[in-house]
């Protein structure tokens, strides 16, 4: 497939530039050990467990989270707004991208490549989160669903970043690791469709709604045209 005609690289949030496994599991974990003297009666495991269970990866699924969790495990003392208040003030310092996520936003960016990302939830949340990345530097445009008023899949929510980005659908490569809301949707929009395959998941973009798949962000330089050796000159800026 020629990709010179490619000038933007849009990127799902959470499991494709963000760790979700890894930054979701070592909150659980301290969180339990938070509260400790309140789960006396309940095991890690199970906690860790029901949590990911329940948990759709939404920013405003989280209070009904905990409600579920204080009933499950009949937890007394303790409100689910003890629990979400925690969430809340920590949970921002569980942020850890993939070991390749900065170099390779870099490469791309110092290629001349716009950068995007499209995200379900708050806005300042997800921002927040960039920051935390290390990434907010490189990212020409940030849509939520918050913003947009439509969540993905919605086609709404892509021609927001189309518009942001001033740039043709067919323009864009976009990448992400939910075969329904990132792959099927990037593809019926006219993009070139990557799918960040990860090793859990459940659901495969069919063949014709995929054009590319990857198992690192990094093997995304090996399939652009562009040499990656070369530094460009352009100053990224965020725009508002």
């Amino acid at each position: 497939m020629d990709l010179s005609h490619i000038k933007a690289i849009v990127f799902d949030l959470e499991g494709t530039l963000l760790d979700r496994v890894k930054s979701r599991e070592k909150f659980i974990e301290e969180q339990y050990e938070r509260f400790h003297d309140y789960f006396v009666h309940v095991q890690l495991a199970d906690f860790k467990n029901k949590f990911i269970e329940l948990d759709d990866d939404e920013d405003n699924d989280k209070p009904d989270l905990y409600k579920a969790i204080i009933k499950q495990f009949h937890i007394d003392r303790l409100t689910w707004k003890d629990l979400f208040n925690d969430f809340e003030m920590h949970f921002y310092r569980y942020v850890f991208p993939y070991y390749d996520t900065l170099y390779t936003l870099e490469r791309l960016s110092k290629a001349n490549y716009l950068i995007g990302v499209i995200a379900n939830g708050k806005s300042k949340i997800k921002q927040f989160r960039l920051h935390s990345l290390g990434i907010m530097h490189v990212i020409n445009y940030l849509s939520t669903s918050e913003t947009v008023g439509f969540r993905k899949p919605h086609p709404k929510i892509f021609e927001d970043m189309i518009d942001q980005l001033d740039v043709k659908a067919d323009e864009i490569m976009y990448v992400g690791d939910d075969a329904l809301n990132d792959v099927a949707p990037a593809r019926a929009m006219g993009m070139v469709s990557v799918w960040f395959k990860q090793e859990d998941a459940e659901i495969e973009p069919l063949e014709e709604e995929v054009d590319f798949t990857i198992t690192t962000i990094e093997e995304l330089l090996d399939i652009l045209p562009k040499n990656f050796n070369l530094e460009g000159e352009r100053s990224n800026g965020f725009i508002y």
